[in-house]
């Protein structure tokens, strides 16, 4: 199997913008206005001296949105990614770069890394390959070899994403999903029955990790890995779009577009607080919300399209 160009990268930088809270999606859009498509928002934890009790959340209200880069592609881009987070963020906004210890990055997830579980209709089982699983017959298992590329399971989005879509899924449909990043939504829906699946990224690194996600599970001719976003004059039965508010409500017309008739839209990357805009943007576009699905903060959206 071809490693991710990423992971042959010998010397990769930690660079990260902190931010308050709130402002967490503002610095997601500024590393993606400097050609970074991966960030994470990484929330500082407060200090305790005794065992968190279970349930207990000790994040702040302070985060850092982290990129990781090869050190030479950070070069290249430092100056326009100070550049779009002094216009989203104002000021001068506080920039942290740390070069992480050379090591193989290939093997490095391995101890982050672990099999999660998303119940739903059919429980959907994300597995790394150094964790051995004995699937249960309600289970439907994902091979995942987690990259730089969004989408492992561990974050709120993507799990509601995946729990939509084993309620969405009966057996046929066509399926895009925009922005697949390490292409689990798009696995999902090709082993949850979908007939043909089309995956989108404008991140080659993404496009490259969606394309290994699909050989590992035996699905590269059912999946259609594509460098590019919304296909043209091409119509689906089901869209997802794991993205951030702002690229929901730039994409709106564009996701829209893509529906056919009678087809759902799911939508997932929001916060609550920004959940009506995105909402507004959506209905404002033709589409009937269906059902909101939350998980701590995080919030999914089914619409669907009126038949014609």
């Amino acid at each position: 199997m071809e490693p991710s160009t990423i992971s042959r990268s010998s010397t990769l930088v930690r660079a990260a913008i902190a931010v308050d809270g709130t402002q967490a999606e503002l610095a997601v859009a500024a590393w993606e206005l400097a050609g970074v498509y991966n960030s994470s928002v990484e929330y500082l934890l407060e200090e305790t001296t005794e065992e968190p009790w279970p349930g207990h959340d000790n994040r702040t209200e302070r985060a850092e949105v982290a990129a990781y880069l090869p050190a030479q592609q950070w070069h290249q881009l430092e100056p326009a990614a100070r550049d779009a987070a002094a216009d989203l963020l104002g000021s001068e906004p506080l920039f942290s770069v740390k070069r992480l210890p050379d090591r193989d990055w290939r093997t490095a997830w391995h101890d982050h890394f672990d099999i999660v579980r998303v119940p739903g209709p059919t429980t959907i089982v994300i597995r790394p390959p150094h964790k051995p699983h004995k699937a249960d017959a309600d289970e439907l298992v994902i091979d995942l070899v987690p990259g730089l590329a969004f989408g492992t399971g561990q974050h709120q989005s993507t799990r509601l994403c995946l729990r939509l879509l084993s309620e969405q899924i009966r057996g046929g449909e066509r399926v895009l999903d925009v922005g697949t990043g390490s292409g689990i939504l798009a696995v999902a829906a090709a082993k949850l029955g979908a007939a043909a699946v089309t995956a989108t990224d404008i991140d080659p690194l993404a496009v490259d990790a969606a394309r290994q996600t699909a050989r590992r599970n035996g699905l590269a001719g059912r999946i259609d890995v594509r460098e590019a976003s919304i296909p043209d004059g091409e119509r689906y039965d089901l869209v997802i779009a794991n993205l951030t508010a702002d690229l929901l409500q730039l994409l709106a017309a564009d996701l829209v577009a893509a529906l056919g008739s009678g087809g759902r839209l799911i939508v997932s990357g929001l916060i609550e607080p920004r959940l009506g805009e995105v909402r507004e943007s959506l209905e404002g576009v033709g589409l009937e919300l269906l059902a909101v699905e939350p998980e701590d903060d995080w919030r999914g959206m089914l619409f669907s399209k009126s038949r014609l």
